[in-house]
């Protein structure tokens, strides 16, 4: 069975590494990765894969095992660090935002908290900053923590260093739906400004950012913060949906435009900003937009910010944090039996022909990720660094 799917630009499934419960895009296996699937795929590299002229026309087949081997093997490294393969269960829990585990995304080096999925099992009881001391009294390590996490249905007491002090928490593994968007609005200094978290380019979440944009709508905000720091990217569709909320005063203007190789121009496509008479009354008229970023904000997100350059002009459109993953190619995706193959078909450009550099879109404002402090928290530095720049207008 082959199949189309939709045009998408993410970086990986893995960047919450170490959530516990999360899926991984790159260990996919098959029970059978047989001669005709190989040759499926090894004809993709050779046509429809964005940079066909340079694959290898002729492979030794026994060598790869298992799909991701192949397509690690086939792709032109660098630049493509990006195509990847994963099952079908594993795309479908990602379009519908479905997992299971704890929920939460640690440092490696010292377990440190991150980052806490919205409406994850640890969400409300674990938090950004916590550093992981231990699971039911014993020392934690990675093996202990990824054995709790597939437990499911278990309690694991989590002793945790917040604010240097300890203290036990506990959370139970469970398969869950979580959601990737949350909007609020800061009062600061006489003005309101619309604070947006978005984790995910996910179909799944248009519901959840068109509630974001009513509330900024109803709040008259000011000034509008998009914090895409962990946001590998995904859906080109939403990310369209998510400009056309951002600003309305461009209707029918081209957002950005995707193109394939020389022998599939045909599968060139343009996305435009809505019409009047699409809007739904939520849309907002922003002249000027901040956004928050690391080397894990990659594609769409780099996608958005690329795209509002040649309407709001470089000096409105201000990245705080590092320099983004710099992704400015995008995938479209095949299937063969229960493996969906994610290899690299086009390049992303903006409506005046620019695509992202390879090194990343570089920040405005430099910025840490402050895990001292939890997102939308005026002291966080990446959102006091925005809050300090609509007041002086500047960069500390």
């Amino acid at each position: 069975m082959k199949r189309l799917l939709t045009s998408l630009l993410f970086l990986t499934l893995l960047l919450l590494h170490g959530c516990g419960g999360g899926s991984s895009s790159d260990t996919s296996t098959t029970t059978t990765f047989t001669l005709d699937e190989k040759e499926f795929v090894h004809t993709l590299f050779l046509t429809e894969y964005l940079w066909y002229d340079q694959v290898t026309p002729t492979i030794d087949y026994d060598q790869y095992t298992t799909p991701q081997a192949l397509v690690t093997a086939l792709r032109v490294d660098p630049p493509d660090q990006w195509s990847f393969t994963m099952t079908a269960e594993e795309y479908e829990n990602y379009v519908n935002q479905t997992t299971a585990g704890f929920g939460f995304g640690y440092t490696s080096d010292d377990f440190i908290i991150y980052l806490v999925r919205i409406d994850a099992p640890a969400w409300g009881k674990l938090q950004r900053g916590d550093k992981i001391i231990a699971l039911d009294g014993t020392a934690v390590t990675y093996d202990l923590l990824h054995e709790a996490s597939q437990n499911l249905g278990t309690p694991t007491t989590f002793t945790l260093d917040r604010n240097g002090t300890d203290i036990n928490v506990t959370v139970t593994p469970e398969e869950y739906t979580f959601k990737v968007t949350q909007g609020s609005v800061v009062e600061h200094n006489g003005l309101n400004i619309g604070y947006l978290r978005y984790d995910s380019f996910t179909s799944t979440s248009v519901e959840e950012i068109e509630n974001a944009f009513t509330l900024f709508k109803n709040n008259n905000i000011n000034e509008l913060v998009i914090d895409l720091r962990y946001n590998g990217g995904g859906s080109v569709a939403v990310a369209s949906l998510l400009l056309d909320n951002i600003t309305n005063q461009y209707p029918g203007k081209q957002q950005c435009y995707l193109d394939w190789n020389a022998n599939y121009q045909q599968n060139n496509e343009s996305y435009y900003f809505e019409t009047a008479d699409e809007e739904d009354g939520n849309e907002l008229a922003m002249q000027r937009v901040f956004f928050l970023v690391t080397k894990d904000s990659a594609s769409a997100s780099e996608l958005v910010i690329s795209a509002l350059k040649p309407y709001l002009g470089d000096a409105n459109v201000i990245t705080i944090g590092d320099y983004t993953h710099g992704k400015n190619v995008g995938m479209q995706g095949r299937i063969y039996n229960t493996d969906y193959y994610f290899l690299i078909n086009f390049y992303v450009k903006n409506s005046a022909g620019e695509i992202t550099s390879f090194d990343g879109i570089p920040p405005v404002c430099t910025a840490e990720d402050d895990l001292t402090h939890l997102r939308g928290d005026e002291n966080e530095t990446m959102l006091q660094t925005a809050l300090f720049y609509i007041d002086n207008g500047n960069c500390p």
